[in-house]
């Protein structure tokens, strides 16, 4: 059976460390994928700072396959049969809530990271399975996140493998001092601890001031469709009661 090595890029820390470990270790590499994930149509749903920072980032990467000899390999962008807004307003047909949009994602068992990330991902890996390779999946989880370390190794079969950072027992910091020597870090970074989409509910409130604030025009998209939504933003509170919180003075304070 061919073996087909995938790197599975996110273009965040640990995913573009561990490309950098997989290149300076000389490890088959055959493609790398990337989701475009979208909140409508026309706007990305990648934070603003990361939106503005793809194009650079593309050119770095493809700089260092050049670099180290990977020039056969390419990034190939994947994307979601559905953009965030229409997942939202689509109507549920079987589990809780049904007859009701979905909403909102949830914090825990959020449907933005299987319905417009992962998806795509498994959809890809499935044609080259079905097509007779052996995959091996290099996913970027470092070797403090024990919990998603434990979740892909139940997922590992003999046909689809999975390589992570833990592999080079690299910790999310070290992933972080990877990307930033490499020019492979986000601006993002700079006042947050992860990137994200601009609509994902597992942000802080750190994060969800920032974007109040500096980006303010997205906070207000989000705010006019909760009222179609079962479920609010963030777990018992709204996001104008959030809001009225920021515009009384309150600044969340940043955490790990």
């Amino acid at each position: 059976m061919e073996e087909f090595y995938v790197l599975s890029w996110s273009r965040g820390k640990d995913s573009s460390a561990l490309l950098v470990y997989v290149l300076q270790k000389k490890m088959p590499l055959h493609a790398i994928v990337t989701c475009d994930i979208m909140f409508d149509e026309h706007t990305s749903g990648e934070h603003p700072l990361m939106a503005k920072w793809l194009d650079e980032a593309e050119e770095r990467v493809n700089y260092l396959l050049k670099k180290f000899g990977y020039e056969h390999v390419k990034i190939i962008h994947l994307t979601a049969k559905r953009n965030f807004l229409e997942q939202f307003y689509t109507v549920k047909r079987k589990g809780n809530h049904i007859g009701d949009n979905y909403g909102f994602p949830y914090i825990i068992g959020a449907w933005c990271n299987s319905k417009l990330k992962l998806d795509p991902t498994s959809k890809y890996i499935n044609n080259l399975l079905k097509q007779g390779y052996c995959v091996t999946e290099y996913v970027g989880i470092a070797s403090d996140e024990p919990k998603r370390l434990k979740r892909y190794k139940v997922l590992t079969s003999h046909n689809h493998k999975y390589i992570t950072l833990a592999k080079f027992m690299i910790t999310e910091q070290k992933a972080l001092r990877t990307c930033k020597y490499w020019k492979l870090l986000s601006p993002k970074y700079e006042n947050s601890f992860r990137c994200g989409c601009w609509f994902c509910p597992k942000q802080s409130l750190y994060d969800l001031y920032n974007l109040w604030k500096n980006h303010n025009e997205y906070f207000e998209r989000l705010l006019k469709i909760e009222k179609d939504s079962h479920n609010t933003f963030k777990p018992g509170s709204t996001l104008a009661e959030i809001k009225a919180r920021f515009e009384s003075g309150y600044i969340p304070k940043r955490k790990r």
